[in-house]
């Protein structure tokens, strides 16, 4: 059993991976909005063998609880596996190694100068450790190097006459410190999502196993034991019921991961939000 890597954006394989694209990023060609690009950049990696995942078509093919539900809901299982491969490279993408755009430069900027007006006595902190540790922290509140602080704050901002209307960076996003790494519940949460939106992108219509039949048509338990099968939990019981999902779910459920850019799928994540968000 095996399957041929398509080699072309268009080929019918890639129908579920680019339709999902469309709907969780937008294009931009310089001028105008256009179809995104994502799938086709996950199809230039994965022909140079840049998609490194920890199963195998094989397995996904063996796996009689999702081949069972995908074939009850009539899925292609070959385009459903280009878009599993999809799905797990955005994962891996923005929840490793991906730099925090949640604010822009100007912001950060603005809160900085800020900061450094209402607090003329302040003390400059550099350490690798959020917990500012003694050990492992330098600080100074040397005039000097304060004192060139603030005017760098203060040439940079004045680079805007006003607040700008759209989000802009002074830096290029690929020398951003790319330090964000997310837990495996947040992987987990972040593919959750991704499917969600490929099932509703697909239509996937509510269904019910008719009497006699064994095959699960739970949605939830089908995402459950895909992320089993891609190995980002180890607990069995997300194969059995979706109760460990959901668990994961009610505690990092709200996360933004909107606000991540990875080095891959850069241009932004376009994740509609949850109910209760």
């Amino acid at each position: 059993m095996n399957c041929t890597i398509p080699q072309n954006w268009s080929d019918e394989a890639m129908d579920y991976a680019n339709q999902l694209a469309d709907r969780i990023n937008v294009g931009w060609d310089g001028e105008n909005y256009c179809p995104s690009d994502w799938s086709l950049r996950f199809l230039v990696r994965l022909n140079k063998g840049l998609v490194k995942v920890p199963f195998t078509y094989e397995a996904f093919r063996d796996n009689d609880d999702i081949m069972a539900t995908l074939e009850g809901y009539g899925l292609d299982a070959e385009k459903f596996w280009y878009a599993l491969l999809f799905i797990y490279d955005i994962t891996i993408s923005f929840c490793l190694n991906a730099a925090d755009a949640s604010k822009t430069d100007y912001e950060i900027l603005t809160e900085l100068n800020d900061f450094l007006q209402q607090h003329p006595k302040a003390v400059l902190y550099l350490s690798e450790d959020r917990e500012l540790r003694k050990s492992e922290r330098y600080e100074t509140n040397s005039p000097l190097i304060l004192g060139c602080l603030r005017r760098f704050v203060k040439q940079e901002l004045a680079q805007y006459p006003e607040p700008p209307q759209q989000k802009i960076f002074t830096i290029d996003l690929l020398y951003r410190n790319y330090t964000e790494s997310l837990s495996t519940a947040q992987q987990q949460v972040l593919m959750y999502r991704l499917f969600k939106v490929l099932f509703d992108t697909l239509k996937l219509p509510e269904l019910r196993a008719k009497r006699g039949e064994v095959v699960s048509y739970s949605k939830l338990l089908l995402i459950s034991r895909i992320i089993y099968f891609c190995r980002l939990t180890a607990n069995e019981s997300f194969t059995v019921d979706s109760s460990s999902l959901k668990g994961v779910l009610k505690q990092y459920g709200n996360t933004d991961f909107n606000q991540l850019e990875p080095r891959v799928y850069t241009g932004g994540l376009r994740l509609p939000k949850e109910e209760g968000e």
